[in-house]
């Protein structure tokens, strides 16, 4: 696919390109290494539905009982399991395979700072309890709750590793290749000489460096 930007009064076009499988694969190591593990647990007479099986493990029910409705009784299951958040960056990478061209801006201004491991999310929520005034009762109960799952947690996330490697990894797989340029002030021309627009402005950007 190809990527633009601005650059010195000119438009820049660029054709990205990259190793599907190597990006498929580091994907992959970036939801196992990098995600967060949350582990949950409760009782229903239905199943639960998820968004993607590949982020569910550890899965178990039990039969626990059965429930009464007016027009039928329903078995009513323990499930617990623990799900995979993976960090933004690999929906990005699922854009990325898709040729969705805004996945590139996105990457390359990724911020690898927004993903925090289980210690820095614990220290945060210690934190803001302390800033809480005691006569919030509400919010402080809310807040030690969260603090509770968040340690209940800690083992579960305590191989987590952080992003910033992958992501740099990332960046050595995509590549850029120069193609041509055009003054911005001559699409200009064209486009109101032709009433037309030729590029999609969302696409000029300046690339990372």
């Amino acid at each position: 696919m190809y990527y633009f930007k601005s650059n010195d009064g000119k438009l820049e076009k660029y054709l990205v390109t990259y190793d599907e499988a190597k990006i498929k694969e580091l994907k992959q190591e970036i939801i196992m290494t990098c995600s967060y593990i949350e582990h949950n647990e409760h009782v229903s007479d239905y199943e639960p539905r998820f968004h993607d099986l590949t982020l569910i493990h550890n899965f178990h029910c039990e039969c626990v009982g059965r429930k009464e409705y007016f027009e039928e009784t329903r078995t009513v299951y323990k499930y617990s399991y623990d799900e995979y958040k993976p960090p933004r960056l690999v929906l990005l990478i699922n854009l990325l395979l898709n040729q969705e061209l805004s996945s590139v801006d996105e990457i390359l201004e990724y911020d690898v700072s927004n993903d925090v491991l289980i210690e820095d999310r614990i220290d945060k929520a210690n934190k803001e309890l302390m800033e809480l005034d005691v006569s919030e009762v509400s919010k402080r109960k809310m807040k030690l709750d969260e603090i509770n799952r968040l340690v209940s947690e800690k083992e579960l996330n305590k191989n987590q590793e952080s992003i910033e490697p992958y992501y740099n990894r990332l960046l050595e797989l995509i590549h850029f290749t120069f193609i041509d340029s055009i003054k911005i002030s001559d699409i200009g021309k064209v486009e109101s000489f032709f009433n037309i627009e030729l590029v999609d402005k969302s696409f000029v950007k300046t690339l990372k460096k």
